[in-house]
């Protein structure tokens, strides 16, 4: 029986007239095409569902355990192939390339101006022909134990991980992405062929293309170059697993000295229970909205936290939200950890107390809007976008009629929800020999 072609579906959110067109390829890939007429650069992203919480899984009901950090070796090492390193073939055609590893994810991406063809072509090689010679892998793992040791001296990094550490007592979201020298040291060439294997066949990734395409013409491309490269095989059957996160953070404080000129302190806040899909979107755009109308530039409790010395340009606060956690992190470089820490608890109680301005809110759900309806201004923004819904497993579209819906006495349930006082983590770096 002959297969029926793919076709292509146009999404469209009607609230300022922004389509997508998406299609299943033959071999199972996910295709999303967002035109951007008029624009010279092109950007393809690969993405797959993968990244470093995958380290166990279950495979045909066999329970299968990997190193930590193996999601993000084996990004580095799909650039390299038997006739080369693929980013050298990019750099000749004068296209930049690139990819990052999450915790979720894996996305490697081009952007070019010209031969877009070949372009895609190398970058659906890229992703889906393995080639694990133990030389290279050997001479990767280097690199990568030198790039893990370089950012044990970034106070940023450092100060972040180790609240991840702090806030998690199960969830593999407390493992730094790179994992460590002995995780890595045990990355072997059969173990990164299980694990393409598994999580990049063709049923777990998404071409994402953004440019002035006619979406026709960027399907019979894709159909045609994944055909060239896909393995033709059934996909793997496999369960991914997550350990149950309690409720509670996993420690409540950890320091640590560095060679730093001035203390950092980050309090991080847990979402214990998450939800999916649209619902997780609702709920990242409703936690942003309220840190952002409590500790932005603008706001009461940055003015005071300044006019007191306890915070300076890199403070800040946010929300992160993916398929399976979520969280709030406050904080930055201080002068004083433990005061800074006494005043933010302040300033919490009293809007979990007194809630926050209306007129407060109302100013930063604008602020989302106006952030979302900018993801549409050009080709690589615009890919960025798809790759946070892609991501959270929602509706791009969803966007704007969520933030509608947006109510203040929302916003201050979300506060009262997440920052709880008596449930964060403070993660504390001070300067060596203080």
């Amino acid at each position: 029986m002959v297969k029926a072609a793919p076709k292509l579906k146009a999404i469209t959110d009607k609230e300022i007239g922004e389509t997508r067109h998406e299609a299943v390829l033959s071999c199972g890939m996910r295709l999303l095409v967002a035109p951007r007429p008029g624009f010279t650069k092109k950007v393809a992203f690969v993405v797959a569902d993968y990244g470093s919480t995958d380290s166990s899984w279950f495979r045909y009901g066999k329970r299968v355990v990997v190193p930590n950090g193996i999601a993000h070796f084996l990004e580095h090492q799909l650039f390299k192939k038997s006739h080369g390193d693929l980013s050298d073939v990019f750099s000749e055609r004068g296209a930049y390339c690139n990819a990052h590893t999450s915790h979720t994810q894996t996305a490697y991406y081009f952007e070019c101006t010209e031969r877009f063809d070949a372009n895609l072509d190398t970058l659906l090689e890229l992703a889906l022909t393995p080639y694990f010679d133990r030389k290279l892998v050997d001479t990767e793992r280097d690199i990568i134990i030198q790039e893990i040791n370089q950012y044990r001296d970034h106070a940023g990094w450092v100060g972040f991980q180790q609240l991840l550490e702090s806030l998690y007592a199960a969830h593999p979201i407390r493992i730094d992405i790179a994992g460590t020298a002995e995780t890595v040291s045990a990355v072997t060439p059969e173990l990164l062929a299980l694990c393409h294997g598994t999580f990049y066949h063709p049923s777990n990734l998404t071409l994402l293309v953004t440019g002035d395409f006619k979406p026709a013409q960027v399907l019979k491309l894709a159909e045609a170059l994944s055909a060239k490269w896909a393995p033709g095989t059934p996909p793997p059957g496999i369960t991914r697993e997550r350990p149950i996160e309690p409720v509670p953070v996993g420690k409540p404080r950890a320091e640590r000295r560095m060679f730093i000129s001035r203390p950092r302190l980050l309090m991080g806040f847990k979402d214990a229970v998450m939800p999916q899909g649209d619902a997780l979107t609702r709920r990242d755009l409703v936690s942003t909205i309220a840190l952002d109308a409590m500790f932005s530039r603008e706001s009461e409790a940055y003015e005071r936290l300044y006019n007191l010395r306890l915070v300076g340009a890199d403070f800040g606060a946010g929300y992160q939200a993916e398929s399976g956690f979520g969280y709030a992190v406050i904080g930055g470089e201080t002068s004083d950890p433990a005061a800074l820490e006494t005043e933010l608890l302040k300033l919490i109680h009293e809007a979990r107390s007194a809630g926050i301005d209306a007129r407060a809110i109302e100013r930063k759900r604008r602020k989302v809007f106006g952030r979302y309806l900018r993801a549409f201004n050009d080709p690589e923004s615009t890919a960025y976008a798809y790759l946070g819904s892609i991501g959270q497993r929602s509706e791009l579209f969803d966007i704007p009629e969520m933030l509608q819906s947006v109510t203040a006495r929302e916003v201050n349930e979300r506060i009262n929800d997440l920052l709880v006082p008596t449930n964060y983590a403070a993660s504390v770096l001070l300067p060596q020999g203080a």
